[in-house]
């Protein structure tokens, strides 16, 4: 069975220090993390650290774990690069295991490549506010040692949709709204989505963001297969009003035999019996234009023995409003079946095959699925670059499809 991690910020978003007090909840060393964490001083310079523990509390009920960080910092600005070699030089004085450590500096890479991205300078001359203390790298350094302690690097994690409050945020570089331009530029990309949540203010923080992308989560809106092994709760700072203010991570392994990734999707359902084939048609292109994932459409016959088509859509979660809308308007349907199910996704990669037909060249996208041992299961050319070449050279398509397979079987067989 395949071991997972879920990591559940729907509710109260998630902090650097609710991800570690968290881990400390589900069992990971506290005294080798706090060590870890005194060891942070040595390397900022200014910063002195009073108090380091993780102390037992309830949220609204739920028990969980708080990170208790007690310091001083002289400094709340500091150049990117500086903090970079800081942590750096903390990690090695640790002996952090090389996954460990690029968790550490990558997620911090992460957070200055937004802050660049922003502010319109260069990476390299990035300067830091709010991330720039030791309580940053107290989180990272802290939750890389406690990955490390559970053995989670090697684990397949998951994320759930991202809460990030609501409102007004007023920081060093004055007020903007709920989310900061630094969350959605850590988190664009990832597929993650964005919520509310359940409590006022800022809930995600770039530094839980950061983490949680650079661990590989992969977004779900519901829990996957999981026998669930160990849970841990981390507390956040703020007070939830009829909710608890917790980050929940589940350790578990997924009760699925087959050994490939799956993932949520929603399936989008109408039945239409007075449209024609060129509304179908301009249908189609016009849910593929808006990302749907699939179309199908499939003919029958409907009451008084009217013609009718059966009209099927797999979306993503981001894509299901609009898609929804489309369908209804284009169709003029009275309503729409809507299905979150679960579906296994065989791992694929795309590569681009050079081909030579008639003296000329060609390039070829091919779409390769393979087993989870890495075994060629199937290899599928691009059909838009098949037509494309059939229309250049003037020939049919099932002879420029003939002569890419044979080349594939060629090159793999």
């Amino acid at each position: 069975m395949t071991k997972i991690v879920i990591i559940d910020s729907q509710i109260a978003g998630i902090s650097g220090d609710m991800l570690l007090s968290s881990l400390i909840d589900i069992g990971a060393n506290k005294k080798k993390v706090i060590n870890s964490i005194y060891a942070c001083q040595d390397y900022f310079n200014g910063a002195k650290i009073h108090k380091a523990d993780f102390l037992k509390s309830v949220s609204h009920g739920i028990s969980c774990t708080k990170f208790l960080f007690d310091y001083v910092d002289s400094t709340h600005s500091r150049a990117g690069c500086v903090v970079y070699k800081a942590i750096s030089a903390c990690s090695d004085s640790l002996n952090l295991s090389n996954v460990a450590k690029s968790f550490v500096l990558n997620s911090l890479k992460r957070i200055m490549l937004a802050e660049s991205k922003i502010h319109g300078g260069s990476y390299n001359s990035v300067r830091l506010h709010e991330v720039s203390t030791i309580d940053t790298a107290a989180d990272l350094i802290g939750t890389a040692v406690a990955l490390d302690n559970l053995n989670l690097f090697s684990r397949k994690f998951y994320s759930t949709d991202v809460a990030i409050g609501n409102g007004l945020l007023e920081f060093s570089h004055g007020v903007v709204p709920n989310p900061s331009n630094a969350i959605l530029e850590i988190l664009k990309g990832s597929n993650i989505l964005l919520v509310p949540g359940k409590i006022d203010g800022e809930l995600t923080t770039p530094t839980g963001a950061s983490m949680l992308v650079n661990l590989g989560s992969e977004h779900i809106s519901q829990y996957p297969p999981i026998i669930p092994e160990k849970v841990g709760n981390g507390g956040g700072q703020k007070d939830g009003k009829n909710v608890a203010n917790i980050l929940r991570v589940v350790i578990g392994s997924s009760g699925s035999k087959l050994d490939y990734p799956s993932e949520s999707i929603y399936e989008l359902e109408t039945n239409v019996d007075d449209v024609t084939g060129e509304v179908i048609g301009n249908l189609i292109d016009v849910l593929y234009e808006n990302n749907a994932k699939d179309v199908t459409v499939l003919q029958g016959i409907s009451k008084k023995g009217r013609p009718s088509f059966v009209i099927k859509i797999l979306s993503d979660k981001t894509s299901k409003d609009a898609l929804i809308q489309i369908l209804l308007s284009e169709t003029g349907s009275l309503g729409c079946r809507v299905n979150e199910i679960n579906r296994i996704i065989v791992p694929r990669e795309l590569f681009t095959l050079p081909v030579s037909i008639q003296n000329r060249k060609f390039e070829v996208k091919i779409k390769m699925s393979k087993s989870t041992n890495g075994v060629i299961n199937s290899m599928k050319p691009e059909s838009n670059d098949i037509r494309k070449i059939s229309r250049t050279l003037k020939i049919s398509y099932k002879k420029v499809f003939d002569i890419v397979h044979e080349e594939l079987a060629r090159k793999y067989k």
